[in-house]
């Protein structure tokens, strides 16, 4: 389980993190490879996603945002050579609290606003702020399907996102300085919930 000053650090971060925007978003690696207790073992990732640009539309704005966190994270999966990811944070998201979310079509359907709603505040789909122009996740990737979390299919959501005309040419930036001065610890894999 995660430790009580991560859970802290992890609130400090996504307050920090919702609140900026230029520059690409940004992704890193968080740990080595660890087990999963009576499961395959699996690499914490953080990886953030942003808007394609700021349109007077929130709606717009939010759901460009929050696929490209999807886009990011599915990417930052094959890059490490890994082909299945379950998202960790933040928990309403989090595969490992519950979430049965694992496509690319259900993340869209429940984790992007209309591009029609003007207005997103307070609206934190998925527990994605609503008004920020960068958000963050933290992830889990694995080499094999977990049999005790449900997973995402890299390669299925980047061939859906582009089948849709969804995937965009601007991806992350790798960037383990900054990223690990945000999580100074080595962390372990939650366990299921």
């Amino acid at each position: 389980m995660f430790s009580k000053s991560f859970l802290v650090s992890g609130s400090l971060l996504a307050i920090l993190m919702l609140s900026g925007c230029g520059g690409a978003p940004y992704a890193a690696g968080l740990s080595q490879e660890l087990p999963m207790p009576n499961d395959v073992s699996g690499k914490i990732f953080y990886v953030e996603g942003k808007e394609a640009w700021r349109s007077p539309s929130g709606g717009y704005n939010a759901k460009t945002r929050n696929i490209h966190i999807l886009q990011n994270t599915a990417d930052l999966t094959l890059s490490e050579g890994y082909r299945y990811f379950s998202f960790e944070r933040p928990v309403q998201l989090s595969n490992f609290d519950g979430s049965m979310i694992n496509t690319a079509k259900e993340f869209i359907e429940k984790c992007t606003p209309s591009e029609a709603q003007v207005f997103d505040v307070g609206n934190a789909r998925c527990g994605l702020n609503g008004t920020a122009m960068k958000a963050s996740v933290l992830f889990v990737a694995f080499k094999e399907a977990p049999k005790t979390i449900l997973s995402y299919d890299a390669k299925e959501v980047k061939a859906y996102l582009q089948e849709n005309k969804l995937y965009r040419e601007d991806g992350y930036e790798i960037n383990e300085e900054a990223v690990t001065k945000l999580f100074p610890k080595q962390q372990q894999i939650p366990k299921k919930k």
